[in-house]
């Protein structure tokens, strides 16, 4: 991923927030015929210290995993807030519009996981992420549709080599610039008012 000096960090602690806020992923690699292969999916990033373990699972009907399996690297993308900055909130005038994200690059190494105990247990992790509640009703379905849900789907559990976290929140703009573009976030829809806060959080903007 293209990260001038400016829009790049390497704190655990935020990227770790941004797999954990925006948990819905894209996994991207190469079919059997090296072209590019996307899959979306939502995993659980779990961090001890600087290290990560991430999990996720996909439909058996989906051939990814088969790909991994032969080719055992992805880039797992976290995507954050993101929007439209109008130059129109720039003091000077020579200006042209531009976007503003979040984003978490996850390169790791895949294994597959095909085991019906050790995909209930990646099950449950994500359930107790999401919504801890349905638990205990997942336990008390049949048996035989417990196995059946699970027969349908691989897990995949993804270490990562390189964690690259790009925050393009006009920290390269004058403070009065970064200033009206925060308001302009604030008073505009849900998506731009989180991206409001990841601005003010990071480049001191108020």
């Amino acid at each position: 991923m293209y990260t001038p000096s400016h829009f790049s960090s390497d704190d655990p602690e935020i990227i770790d927030e941004v797999m954990r806020r925006y948990p819905f992923a894209t996994l991207a690699g190469n079919n059997a015929d090296n072209q590019p292969f996307a899959t979306h999916l939502p995993v659980v990033a779990e961090r001890d210290g600087q290290t990560w373990r991430i999990e996720g699972h996909v439909a058996r009907a989906n051939p990814h995993w088969r790909w991994l399996e032969q080719t055992p690297q992805a880039l797992l993308v976290f995507q954050g807030p993101h929007g439209y900055v109008s130059p129109s909130l720039y003091e000077q005038k020579l200006s042209v519009p531009t976007w503003n994200y979040v984003a978490v690059h996850v390169y790791a190494e895949v294994s597959t996981v095909h085991d019906a105990g050790e995909k209930d247990a990646l099950l449950k992790r994500l359930i107790g992420r999401n919504e801890p509640g349905y638990a205990e009703q997942w336990r008390g379905l049949p048996e035989d549709f417990q196995q059946k849900m699970l027969a349908a789907i691989v897990g995949l559990r993804m270490v990562p080599v390189r964690v690259e976290a790009k925050f393009k929140l006009s920290q390269n703009r004058p403070a009065a610039d970064r200033s009206r573009i925060l308001a302009a976030q604030r008073e505009g829809n849900e998506t731009e008012r989180d991206m409001a806060d990841w601005m003010a959080r990071l480049t001191g903007a108020a």
